[in-house]
């Protein structure tokens, strides 16, 4: 993999966040919002998703479109929370052909979201609304 070293300010960079990719209708709003949010954060670089499969544009097409607007760096996080085969082995390897494709463009896989400490906190709120859904609603049997 190649490292993202140069911080210019001079070198468009281009930020892709990777899904999975689902059949069900509104699957990857949610996705699509968080990159929303970092493309008006950061109006200078260009930011957008792809997918590893599924859904449209896959991972090295994704690469290719951003190298030909411009990106000399493209940075790809996973929008993947556990370390299982997808993370290990079957992005990595998309990744490289997005690279082999694009050899003048330097190009990093950024790990997935896994754990975090901020990750607790959103549980918890999660665990919380649950519970409180669970109190209002009655079970028969």
């Amino acid at each position: 993999m190649h490292g993202i070293v140069d911080n210019s300010p001079n070198s468009l960079k281009a930020i892709i966040l990777l899904g999975h990719g689902s059949r069900a209708e509104g699957a990857n709003r949610d996705m699509y919002k968080v990159v929303d949010i970092f493309q008006k954060k950061w109006p200078e670089r260009i930011v957008t998703a792809a997918f590893l499969e599924i859904n449209e544009p896959s991972i090295p097409d994704c690469i290719d479109t951003c190298a030909k607007k411009g990106a000399e760096e493209i940075l790809l996080t996973p929008y993947f929370l556990h370390m299982g085969n997808h993370v290990r082995k079957d992005l990595p390897h998309l990744v490289e052909i997005g690279a082999s494709r694009n050899p003048n463009v330097k190009i990093h896989l950024g790990p997935h979201l896994g754990f975090h400490e901020k990750i607790i906190d959103i549980v918890s709120q999660r665990i919380e609304e649950g519970l409180e859904e669970c109190s209002q609603s009655i079970i028969t049997k």
